[in-house]
């Protein structure tokens, strides 16, 4: 049976816990399953969901909202020309972005499959695939 998610809270008893990437906190419409093996439907309008949200179920049931590290590619640059390029791409893709002093992370996502691959032939960007907590920049990934 799937539960379907009435209400976000703050601070309040939970009994339950799930586990979401950043990109899965951004969507309006949200299916996933809890640690307790509860499934679970997330209608949310105007917001996204935030870490340490509670998800309100119908029936009572609480579900914690948890942080998953997510994966990752750092790109390091050694010129300004290379970093505005790559991020002018990336902008192009609407896709998040955060950005650092000569530094860019993104998702690891099959759109970018492409500039990622471009990068590793590039002598002036190091390229770092790893799993961390993303964080974009601005509004990133916003609806138009």
């Amino acid at each position: 049976m799937i539960k379907k998610v009435i209400e976000i809270k703050k601070d309040i008893k939970c009994n339950d816990e799930v586990e979401l990437s950043w990109f899965d906190m951004q969507k309006p419409n949200l299916t996933a399953v809890s640690s307790n093996g509860v499934n679970f439907i997330v209608k949310v309008k105007f917001t996204h969901l935030h870490e340490n949200d509670v998800l309100l179920c119908e029936d009572g049931h609480t579900i914690k909202v948890k942080r998953s590290e997510d994966n990752i590619y750092i790109l390091e640059f050694t010129d300004a020309l290379n970093f505005a390029k790559v991020a002018y791409e990336v902008g192009n893709r609407h896709q998040p972005i955060m950005l650092d002093n000569m530094k860019i992370t993104v998702l690891d996502d099959i759109s970018l499959s492409d500039i990622i691959e471009a990068t590793y032939k590039n002598d002036y960007i190091k390229i770092t695939k790893s799993t961390g907590y993303f964080k974009a920049n601005g509004k990133a990934h916003h609806s138009h």
